[in-house]
């Protein structure tokens, strides 16, 4: 009894020092990182707190827009699209442009879009506004379908002197080809269209002759 007593206290010390040292591994920022960035405040995302990690290390203060934009993309993944266009605006107001940027404040905007959309016509039960919100929303797809994505062409062959001449040949062959072929159809048609009618001839009559002598009786 005793020994099984031991033994469980041996794996509920074991446990709590696995769990404290899970704790601490998480990352936790320090106070002055957190006042310098307040929307990292409450945040319990690792990746997120990370960033912010590496944002507050002076090493990197060459790479901090950079960390900052990523940040906004995080805020976009876990749902926070109000902060990551609050990041994004800050960014720009500093004269920071980027390609991640403008994905970030296109995403967050029509995820919010979309959210605005479904709670009208699900809950609200109504439709977009004539006057009001409907043309935004048809510019806005016109906007959509003239950036749709490029074809991809990566498989297509290049044109070249050769494969233009190729092309030329099998052209000229295939013309040729059914001009042929267009004739023989043609020649066979007129000879089944000529049906030569013969009128059978009539056999000559056969002139019998007689040698025997019609008064022969008579004598």
């Amino acid at each position: 009894m005793k020994k099984r007593i031991v033994f469980s206290a041996f794996f509920l010390a074991l446990s709590v020092f696995n769990f404290a040292y899970a704790a601490n591994d998480q990352i936790k920022l320090k106070r002055g990182c957190l006042k310098d960035y307040p929307q990292a405040v409450g945040q319990t995302d690792q990746t997120l707190l990370g960033i912010y990690e590496q944002i507050c290390d002076k090493k990197n203060a060459d790479k901090k827009n950079d960390l900052l934009a990523q940040a906004a993309m995080r805020f976009h993944g876990l749902g926070q699209n109000l902060n990551a266009l609050l990041l994004v605006n800050q960014l720009k107001s500093q004269n920071v442009q980027g390609n991640l940027l403008t994905d970030v404040a296109f995403l967050s905007s029509v995820a919010i879009a979309n959210d605005s959309l479904k709670e009208m016509r699900e809950k609200q039960m109504r439709y977009l506004s004539e006057d009001l919100t409907y043309p935004p929303a048809k510019q806005l797809v016109e906007q959509i379908r003239q950036s749709m994505p490029a074809p991809d062409t990566s498989e297509l062959k290049g044109i070249t002197d050769a494969s233009l001449k190729a092309s030329q040949r099998n052209t000229r062959a295939t013309a040729i080809k059914r001009t042929s072929s267009k004739a023989s159809m043609s020649k066979t048609s007129s000879s089944k269209a000529r049906v030569t009618t013969t009128t059978p001839t009539k056999p000559a009559a056969t002139t019998i002759k007689s040698n025997a002598n019609p008064f022969e009786s008579l004598k």
